[in-house]
């Protein structure tokens, strides 16, 4: 393995002034679980490293009505989380089972994200819950919809001297929950085969007043299935909605055959799990699939 130079900043200033002057010959390491398997494996070695462990960016707070969850906050504390578990449960869901739990103790938030699998975990869970990623660099900060954040399978809208540093996340309100779900090729540690989740917001009447479904592993990027939630928001929440919804959202996919899947069975689960997902998140019972 070739030398690569290793940099432990103490400050957010020094490191943001080191990936200015790196850019893309720098890469950050905040758990490694993919970072340093890639380099055992030869598959990516980087010219430089930089470890943002020192930074305090594993944080869960509520401040101002948003839920700030650091970029370096491992899954292990956001499977732990009481405000997550109650105010972003689709969240809480994804973290909390997640591979296993020396990898959860050493996986990040962040990482997930800026690893840029269509599949993710917490991508899907944070996409259905509408979440906004904040990216800052010596330019300043700018927030980004993270729907708008993934480009393609490894590929992110995060700049060359970018960093990610929190996800803002609105906590759930009366009559509104969320809820993920997955589907893989064993009980556990494994990737999906097809995951989903979905945030509802029913009124008093019954009535859907707003709607958030994500979908993963389905194309080369999480999936937002805008018009299925077009379809459920003014109607009265109940099954047959709900499986019009599923429907609608496997006709916004475009999975592919691969190791893990094939297509045919992709648009099968999608429809249950995006039907299960939304159930969950807007408090009806669980039908028997």
């Amino acid at each position: 393995m070739k030398d690569v130079q290793y940099f432990a900043p103490e400050t957010l200033t020094e490191a943001l002034r080191l990936l200015g002057k790196h850019q893309k010959g720098i890469s950050v390491l905040a758990g490694g679980t993919d970072l340093v398997r890639n380099m055992n494996l030869e598959f990516k070695i980087p010219q430089n490293i930089l470890w943002i462990g020192h930074l305090d960016l594993d944080y869960i707070r509520s401040k101002e009505g948003v839920i700030h969850i650091g970029g370096a906050t491992r899954m292990q504390t956001a499977g732990a989380s009481k405000l997550l578990q109650g105010k972003a449960t689709a969240l809480w869901q994804a973290a909390s089972k997640m591979a296993s739990p020396p990898v959860r103790s050493l996986a990040t938030i962040g990482g997930n994200l800026c690893n840029a699998s269509p599949a993710a975990d917490t991508a899907i869970a944070l996409m259905g819950l509408g979440a906004e990623v904040v990216l800052v660099s010596r330019r300043g900060k700018r927030k980004l919809p993270l729907t708008k954040f993934f480009l393609g399978p490894g590929r992110t809208a995060l700049k060359p001297d970018e960093l990610l540093f929190e996800v803002l996340v609105r906590p759930a309100g009366k009559g509104e929950g969320s809820a993920y779900a997955k589907v893989g090729r064993r009980q556990a540690l494994t990737l999906a085969v097809l995951n989903a989740a979905a945030r509802v917001k029913v009124d008093a009447r019954g009535k859907c007043v707003a709607a958030i479904i994500a979908i993963g592993a389905a194309a080369p990027t999480p999936v937002h299935a805008v018009k299925a939630e077009a379809a459920l928001v003014g109607q009265l929440f109940t099954e047959e909605s709900i499986e019009k919804a599923a429907d609608l959202a496997v006709a916004e996919t475009r999975p592919i055959d691969d190791v893990h899947g094939t297509a045919w069975y992709r648009r099968k689960l999608t429809r249950v799990l995006v039907a299960r997902c939304l159930r969950k998140a807007g408090g009806l019972p669980e039908k028997a699939e």
